[in-house]
């Protein structure tokens, strides 16, 4: 038997494998037990006779592994990187995740990106598309962890560099001391005007993340309280093949905020599978606000089909070229929707989507300053309307 060295140190959650294979000799889980277990160690612990009743008095993430199940999680982590890694957090099946990072630019300049599991490389995909969100005008940014189980701790740590302000990663305690981890440092920056959504499945790495952020005020965390998994996992390796999962360990927020059996709590808490489209809504409502745009009251439950006529006070030059960009129909947690315009009055228009609202979505019809009227003087001051769709027909 033998330690793999410092070899995945795991934030993983629990697996749903067979029932445990007994390792080669019993004193050898006894001792990693007796030796690395951040708990309370079983006060009968050496008169115990067998691996399953010893895993079955430590805590919920502490497994024993078979030789199959062990080579299984071997090559899992082997197709996910080929270069040799001394940390792993969750998700055993990171691998399977073809695309771990995608992104896209949201209405208003606001840069969006989805992470599925921390991966090996984060780091540098992270960097990739962030730097194609500035080139293309990004100036803030959303970091979506929901549903994001963990992944490499590593990762964690890269992902945190990019934020401003954050100068510690995570406090680690052990039997064998506590240590405060940093951050991978990087040139490239995100900007202040940062959000992160979590959800109750948002776990471990994402936890790292988001208990960091929140504790030293880089970023605005957004949605549910997260799953509370803060414990730390290591394997130790026996002769038959099999390996014991040893929780060694917990982690704290950098100012020492729990995380286990707590989770993070968000700053700003919203429903589930509503997180991107509030916030972002949000977001847009604050900054048309502060162009001095006028907010009209909403309107709420609007057929899919719907039109919109904009009235204005006075007759208007409606085949000026300016007036069909002057009107835009805003999907919240997305981009503009096609629409065309078609002069009703000398002061209306008809607006008309290109395409059916979706049921349930959120809108904004932003009506931006620059239209003239029949006396070639120009509109100033901008407007817009939120605005809800039915969620059923």
């Amino acid at each position: 038997m033998k330690k793999l060295q410092t070899a995945f140190i795991t934030f993983i959650a629990l697996f749903l494998f067979a029932p445990f294979a007994q390792a080669g000799t019993v004193d050898d889980v006894k001792f990693f037990v007796e030796t690395y277990y951040y708990g309370d160690i079983p006060k009968n612990l050496h008169t115990m006779k067998t691996v399953d009743e010893i895993i079955n008095s430590l805590d919920e993430y502490s497994r024993y592994l078979s030789a199959d199940e062990y080579r299984t999680y071997i090559a899992a982590v082997a197709e996910d990187t080929q270069q040799p890694t001394t940390k792993l957090a969750n998700t055993p099946k990171a691998s399977l995740i073809l695309h771990p990072i995608t992104s896209s630019m949201l209405y208003g300049n606001i840069g969006y990106i989805k992470i599925d599991t921390f991966s090996a490389d984060l780091g540098k995909q992270v960097e990739t598309h962030w730097s194609k969100l500035k080139k293309a005008g990004a100036t803030g940014l959303i970091v979506d962890l929901r549903f994001n189980g963990g992944g490499y701790v590593d990762s964690a740590e890269q992902l945190l560099g990019f934020y401003q302000g954050v100068t510690d990663a995570y406090y680690l305690k052990t039997r064998e001391g506590n240590k405060m981890i940093k951050p991978v440092p990087t040139k490239t920056k995100f900007p202040k005007q940062s959000y992160v959504l979590v959800n109750r499945y948002s776990a471990s790495a994402s936890e790292i993340v988001a208990a960091s952020l929140k504790d030293q005020q880089a970023a605005t965390i957004v949605g549910e309280t997260t799953k509370g998994k803060g414990t730390v996992q290591s394997f130790f390796e026996f002769d038959n093949g099999g390996a014991l999962k040893l929780t060694i360990g917990q982690f704290t927020g950098p100012k020492g905020a729990v995380v286990h059996k707590k989770g993070v709590e968000p700053a700003i808490k919203m429903e589930p599978n509503k997180e991107l489209v509030t916030i972002h809504q949000r977001i847009l409502n604050e900054t048309l606000s502060k162009k001095q745009y006028k907010k009209l009251n909403t309107l709420q439950n609007v057929p899919t089909n719907k039109t919109f006529d904009v009235e204005f006070t006075q007759p208007m030059n409606f085949k000026d070229a300016q007036a069909s960009n002057t009107i835009e129909l805003v999907k919240a947690g997305g981009v503009a929707v096609p629409v065309t315009v078609k002069q009703k009055t000398d002061n209306t228009l008809e607006v008309i989507p290109k395409k059916q609202l979706q049921l349930g979505g959120t809108y904004t019809l932003v009506i931006n300053p620059g239209m003239k009227n029949t006396n070639s003087r120009t509109v100033k001051q901008g407007t817009f309307v939120p605005i809800t769709v039915q969620t059923a027909k």
